[in-house]
């Protein structure tokens, strides 16, 4: 089981549209959290926003990228995104280890309730020391 941020969730949604499924999901259960769920959905939808990922989704064929954004619309079944419910106790227990940003404690979070290994495409020190102080297994495959 991996959680992967929205770099990676843009290649799996890319490899989904295009029938090319990136290899590092062909195993694995995947997860994603919901701030990159979201990070990514407004990377598509926000025209006024403008940054990696939207100049990536911009740059995909028109076809794959009306299927990216559609899966965006209605995240396909095979991706999982835990309740807040569920993760915020868990994120706010983290704090008595170190101070993360939401970003990383909800990752965090969802790693060890799932547990699931964690799948970025860029690591912070920060994730790195917390990933290996919690026993998640974090890898780095740049999209």
């Amino acid at each position: 089981m991996i959680v992967v941020d929205d770099h990676l969730l843009l290649a799996i949604l890319v490899g989904r549209a295009s029938a090319t499924v990136p290899p590092f999901t062909e195993a694995d259960e995947v997860f994603t959290t919901g701030s990159w769920y979201y990070r990514l959905a407004r990377a598509v939808h926000d025209p006024a926003f403008s940054g990696a990922l939207s100049r990536r989704v911009a740059a995909l064929d028109p076809e794959i990228r009306g299927d990216v954004i559609a899966s965006l619309d209605e995240l396909p079944a095979e991706v999982g995104v835990l309740s807040p419910r569920v993760l915020v106790p868990v994120m706010a227990e983290l704090s008595g280890i170190g101070r993360f940003n939401h970003l990383h404690a909800e990752a965090l979070a969802t790693a060890l309730v799932l547990p699931a290994g964690l799948r970025v495409a860029v690591a912070s020190e920060v994730l790195r020391s917390a990933c290996s102080r919690l026993q998640i297994n974090l890898t780095v495959s740049p999209a």
